[in-house]
């Protein structure tokens, strides 16, 4: 699926932009860019505070999680009906899922911030069938009862202790059917917590669907961290605010695709965990592997291979070959 904003979307977060004074959306965009690299929780005190997160975030956010559901869609066989997000934010996530999963019925989401629910039923009401009946709750991870099929929780566990993040984790795996989605800032501290989420739903028996190639012990070892990057377009509102003539931007994220017992699971055999290096030998490749990491290189020469993998980049699956095969 794309990683841009469904048309619907990208035209409701424009005409919200247009209700702002242009300069105080830019006011608000810097202060939530200075929340966001200094990795505090965005506080959104006003509605140009909230609009300015809808504009700036919106489709970074939906990149990621819509990156991270194709894995989804992929690796198993999960047939999910219903829809649980919490720390929904204005209802991203809930977007991307509606698009990787379309056959979704009822959808819960569950957001702390009043604003927050304020604007995403606003703009649901531009969404698909699920996301215009949708439920909107407020409350936080702590008030979180509703089972569903597919539960996620996109960029919320980073503002949490990474032992709270395994404890929460635990918790939204019980309450999901058949898929947990975990996204998060691809940052140090967004995986310390997906990693310690991980260490507890493997005690768990969850099933790793993606990125990991397994269960076995994630081989990332501080000050090295695990995640990805997605490139999407930027919305003119999100151009003007940030004064950037740069027509696209990259959002690095990290992800977790777990299963439930019952549903079919196909990891990658490997991963690629950075861009590949090409040079007149071949191209060198960093793996995660169900061995653990793996550098590899495809030389020029091997032509089978070079054909298979050429057009392979950071983030995608890589065919290992049997001598490298667990």
């Amino acid at each position: 699926m794309s990683p841009a904003l469904p048309p619907a979307l990208r035209a409701a977060l424009e005409d919200l932009a247009g209700r702002f004074p242009g300069r105080d959306l830019a006011a608000a965009s810097r202060r939530l860019t200075e929340d966001y690299k200094a990795g505090r929780g965005s506080r959104l005190p006003s509605p140009v505070d909230v609009a300015a997160y809808a504009t700036a975030r919106m489709p970074a956010t939906y990149a990621a999680c819509a990156s991270a559901l194709a894995q989804a869609r992929e690796r198993t066989d999960a047939m999910p009906h219903t829809l649980l997000d919490i720390g929904c934010g204005p209802g991203t996530a809930a977007w991307a899922v509606t698009e990787a999963f379309p056959e979704l019925g009822a959808v819960t989401l569950i957001d702390a911030h009043p604003g927050m629910i304020a604007l995403g039923r606003d703009l649901a009401r531009s969404g698909p069938p699920a996301l215009v009946a949708a439920d909107w709750r407020r409350g936080g991870f702590a008030d979180v009862t509703a089972a569903a099929d597919i539960v996620i929780a996109s960029y919320a566990l980073n503002e949490v202790i990474p032992a709270e993040a395994a404890r929460t984790a635990a918790r939204l795996y019980g309450l999901a059917g058949q898929l947990l989605v975990l996204v998060e800032p691809g940052t140090p501290n967004g995986f310390a917590g997906l990693a310690a989420a991980r260490s507890a739903l493997v005690s768990a028996g969850a099933r790793i669907a993606a990125p990991c190639p397994g269960e076995s012990t994630c081989p990332a070892i501080a000050p090295d961290w695990c995640h990805f990057s997605v490139r999407l377009p930027r919305l003119r509102a999100h151009k003007a605010a940030k004064g950037a003539d740069v027509p696209f931007e990259d959002e690095p994220f990290s992800y977790l695709v777990v299963a439930k017992p019952g549903v079919a699971v196909t990891p990658a055999g490997a991963r690629i965990l950075r861009p590949p290096r090409t040079g007149k030998a071949g191209t060198d490749f960093a793996l995660c592997t169900p061995r653990g990491a793996l550098g590899t290189t495809v030389p020029s020469r091997d032509r089978e291979t070079h054909r298979l993998t050429r057009r392979l980049g950071w983030g995608d699956a890589f065919p290992l070959s049997p001598e490298d095969q667990p």
